[in-house]
Order: C-alpha cells, then sequence, then structure tokens
C-alpha cells in the first residue's frame, strides 16, 4: 500500500484545522515531485482520502473551501481554473526533506489507514479522528524496540510510543476527553493498539502510587507492543523508596465514568462511539456504584451533608434502557438469577419431601423390641447345640452335649446355589446341586464349635 510522508511541522500546527490537515494528506498522496505544475479537482481530492466519491454535500463543501484556505497559507498556489472544480496547481511547496539538525521530521502512514479511517461510521468527525491518528503516529519513538526472540534477536523498531494524553491533545489542539473518544474508535475498528499496565509505581514513605505512561501502536504491532511494555517495567529502574504494586482499576473506572459522563452530555452524538463491551462494563460499574451508595445510605441519618453528599453520588441509569445491548446483558442476568432461584427451590422441596408411602401392614403383630431381636438371613445363632448333632467331618462323639468348654453354634445353610452349566440347562428342573468339594451334603443343620467358627464361610 502507498506510503504517505507527511511533514510533523504542518500536521502539529494548531493554526491548521483539521480538515486542511486533512487535504494536505490528499494532496501528498497527489503529490509528483517530478512535475512541476498538476491538475488537481475536488473529486480527485476525495478519492484520495474516502477510496471512493460517496461523499456528502457538507463535506464537500468542506474541502472546496479548505482547498482555497491552503492556497491562502502559501502551501500550494493555483496557477489556473479550468472550470469550477478542475485546477492546474503547483505544489512544490508540499515538498520538504527530513533535516534533524533543522528539526524537520516526517511521520509515514499508509493510503489504506486514511481510507479506514475516512470511512468509519461514527457520528464524530472523521476528519479529526484521522488528524489524531496521524499525531498519534507522530509520538511513536523510532529508536525504541525490542528483540525478535524467534529471529536470532534481530531488533525490531518504531512501533510503539508512549506519551501521554497531555502532549497528544496539546499536538492536536484538542481536549482529553476527546483524544480518550477518539482511542475508543480506533481501537474498536482495530486500527491502532494501546496496552495498560496492570502495575504502578508506589512510593514505600509518602503512599504515592504513579502509573506507567500507555504503549500504543498500530493494530498489527500489538505482539510487540506487549513484549516492549512487559519489558519496559521488568527492566524499569525503581528508587530505592519505590516498589510496584498491582495497578488498581481506578484508571478504568475513570474510564467508563467518562463514558457515562459522555452519553449524558449528548446521548445520540456520543452512542456510536463506543463498544457493547465497553458500553455494559459502563453500566455494570454505574449500577455496582449505585448499590453501594444505596447501602451506605441505609446507615447514615437523612437530612444531614454527608448523606445528601452520598445520594449525589447515585447516578441516573435510566439511559442504560436505550441501549440494546445493555437491555439483552440485563434480561440475561434476570433469567439466570430466576433460574438459580427456581433450582434451589427445587431442590429445597426435594429435600423437604419426606413421604415414603402408604406404610404396609405386617401379618403378625409385632412389638419393636421382638422385630430387633429377630435373625436376619445368612445371620448365626448363638444358642447351644442340639444333643446327638452330627458334625461335619467328625464323629458324633465329639459333639455331645457338655463335651465343649466354649459355645457350640447352629449353622443353617441357606438356599442352595445352582451351578451355572445347570442354570443355562433349558432341561434343568431345578434340582439342588449338593456337591461341596466331592462331597454330597445331605444335612440342613451342622454344628460348628467355637474354635473352628472362624473357618466357616457363611
Amino acid at each position: 500500500m502507498k506510503k504517505l510522508f507527511l511533514n510533523n511541522a504542518v500536521i502539529r500546527d494548531t493554526n491548521l484545522s483539521d480538515y486542511e490537515v486533512a487535504v494536505y494528506v490528499a494532496l501528498r498522496s497527489l503529490y509528483d515531485s517530478q512535475k512541476e505544475l498538476q491538475y488537481v479537482t475536488y473529486n480527485s481530492v476525495v478519492f484520495e482520502l474516502y477510496g471512493n466519491l460517496q461523499i456528502s454535500r457538507r463535506y464537500m463543501d468542506h474541502i472546496k473551501f479548505t482547498l482555497n484556505s491552503l492556497v491562502k497559507n502559501g502551501l500550494i498556489k493555483k496557477i489556473d481554473s479550468i472550470s469550477a472544480t478542475e485546477f492546474i496547481v503547483d505544489m512544490s511547496g508540499l515538498h520538504f526533506e527530513q533535516n534533524s539538525e533543522k528539526g524537520v521530521f516526517y511521520t509515514a502512514i499508509t493510503l489504506e489507514e486514511v481510507h479506514r479511517i475516512m470511512n468509519i461510521d461514527t457520528p464524530k468527525d472523521n476528519f479529526a479522528i484521522l488528524r489524531y491518528f496521524i499525531i498519534l503516529i507522530s509520538s511513536i519513538c523510532h529508536d525504541k524496540g525490542t528483540y525478535d526472540h524467534f529471529s536470532c534477536y534481530d531488533a525490531h523498531t518504531d512501533f510503539v510510543g508512549f506519551m501521554t494524553q497531555d502532549t497528544l491533545s496539546g499536538w492536536c489542539g484538542t481536549t482529553k476527553a476527546r483524544i480518550i473518544e477518539y482511542n475508543s474508535i480506533l481501537e474498536t475498528e482495530k486500527i491502532i493498539y494501546t496496552y495498560r499496565h496492570t502495575q504502578n509505581k508506589k512510593d514505600k514513605e509518602t503512599g504515592q502510587i504513579m502509573s506507567f505512561s500507555n504503549h500504543y501502536g498500530r493494530y498489527e504491532d500489538k505482539e510487540w507492543i506487549i513484549q516492549f511494555a512487559n519489558e519496559y517495567v521488568a527492566t524499569f529502574n525503581l528508587k530505592e523508596t519505590e516498589t510496584l504494586v498491582k495497578a488498581e482499576k481506578s484508571r478504568v473506572n475513570k474510564r467508563y465514568a467518562a463514558i457515562y459522563n459522555l452519553l449524558v452530555k449528548d446521548f445520540n452524538r456520543y452512542i456510536g462511539n463506543f463498544s457493547d463491551m465497553e458500553l455494559i462494563e459502563t453500566y455494570k460499574y454505574i449500577h455496582g456504584k449505585n448499590i453501594c451508595n444505596e447501602k451506605e445510605l441505609r446507615n447514615i441519618e437523612e437530612g444531614t451533608a454527608f448523606y445528601d453528599n452520598i445520594l449525589r453520588k447515585i447516578k441516573n441509569e435510566d439511559l442504560f434502557d436505550d441501549i440494546p445491548c445493555v437491555v439483552d446483558y440485563i434480561n440475561r442476568k434476570v433469567k439466570q438469577k430466576r433460574d438459580m432461584e427456581k433450582r434451589k427451590n427445587n431442590l429445597v422441596n426435594a429435600i423437604s419431601d419426606d413421604n415414603w408411602g402408604e406404610p404396609v401392614p405386617m401379618e403378625n403383630d409385632f412389638s419393636i423390641e421382638e422385630i430387633l431381636d429377630m435373625p436376619v438371613m445368612g445371620e448365626v445363632s448363638s444358642e447351644p447345640t442340639l444333643t446327638n448333632t452330627n458334625c461335619v467331618g467328625q464323629d458324633s462323639k465329639n459333639c455331645k452335649t457338655g463335651d465343649f468348654k466354649e459355645p457350640d453354634y447352629i449353622v443353617k445353610i441357606g438356599e442352595p446355589k445352582v451351578s451355572a452349566d445347570k442354570e443355562l440347562d433349558p432341561n434343568y428342573l431345578g434340582e439342588a446341586d449338593n456337591e461341596s468339594h466331592g462331597r454330597k451334603i445331605d444335612r440342613e443343620l451342622f454344628c460348628v464349635t467355637g474354635k473352628n467358627i472362624d473357618y466357616i464361610d457363611i
């Protein structure tokens, strides 16, 4: 894309209007140093600025007036008028050469950047935004940079600036409030990128907090800007009395407060300058501050000066009703809260519902004590053995009543298991498999002595 080299003395001349600077940019694009005279029309100036001829009559009138004013300022000379819109112009006055000794410097921008800015759909003045962008780029430090850690540490320079808003507004002949607006528009359009530091310098003796200047540049240099900013903080020479602290949200909050004040001042004029995210965050900030102030009012006596001071801090939130993205955000939060309450209620109802159904009557009316004394399935009864009951693998004489010191036990065998092969046999009629370890068991009750109880798997 074609590069345009602009004289810093012209673009920073606060005696020139935003329109004069913009037309100067267009003429620098048309300028051919090989020609003594050039053919210029109003439409050719428009095309250099917009890349098309779609321009309102109002802005066309500004361009016509501005072209004549540049003649009066001596930047160009009108040699002849072919028609009301066509001229032969001497643009040799636009020529310059950089000379650091004489303080002559240039700023380079591209024609594509000019077209993008002039075609931004915004109620703000595109001519003023273009001038601010040029001033911003002119403040980029040419000898500061960082290293490409992925390419043999090649130096990368001429991409980052760190001037204060006071300095930039002075060069533009505008205010800090307007610079905030222009920054927001250019950042939203991804034409510039601004790195805002998350750390501040703090004086350990006085407690004073000082912030680092923002680092900024073209959006395509975003990663370089971030790397430079982080390296700048990491290598910053702090004084012995200084330390680094995490940056508070005060700077961001001031920005949201400024956005709110602009919307209150002229809603229709400024609403198009901010992204949906900025508008939603502005609402969250104002709404959160209002909640805190309203809560504080409950603990203050009404009618006192302190009460009135807090009351004045509560902002009117009605203007957010006219911002669709904020309304959608509020509706989503309300729905989420409603769904959460519904889930909580369902959970509470489920826990409190202790209805286990109708009770089932028992055949016999047992008492609680009798029920508790009943043996459960597989339980071992600790009654003495019956007389003359045989033991497995033992002679009956060893199991006579009175022949033991430790208590014997009666074990009742449960339902016999059916082997898997018989269970799968369709002709199997349910005969119990009484084989156990190769020996057929024909008894249902067994006597087990106390010392052998551990060997029985019940």
